[in-house]
This record gives C-alpha cells, structure tokens and sequence, in this order.
C-alpha cells in the first residue's frame, strides 16, 4: 500500500492510502508539503 501524507500544520495532518504507485504520485504531486512512502 501506498501512503501519501500531507502536512498542512502540526495540526492538520492527512493521510491517504493507494494500491497504486502512479495513483498516489498523482495525489503527491497536487501537494507541497508531503511525503510518500510504501507499506505492507
């Protein structure tokens, strides 16, 4: 599973899962300030 996490402030932090790596390298790139990483 993809994660693509986004953090707005300290406050604000979104999480959204994929099964896709282009999926969420899509989602990634629509954000400044967040990472993607991989799970099992």
């Amino acid at each position: 599973m993809w994660v693509v996490t986004v953090f707005n402030n300290q406050n604000d932090i979104r999480m959204f899962e994929y099964t896709s790596k282009n999926e969420a390298a899509q989602t990634l790139a629509k954000y400044r300030n967040a990472v993607l990483s991989f799970t099992n």
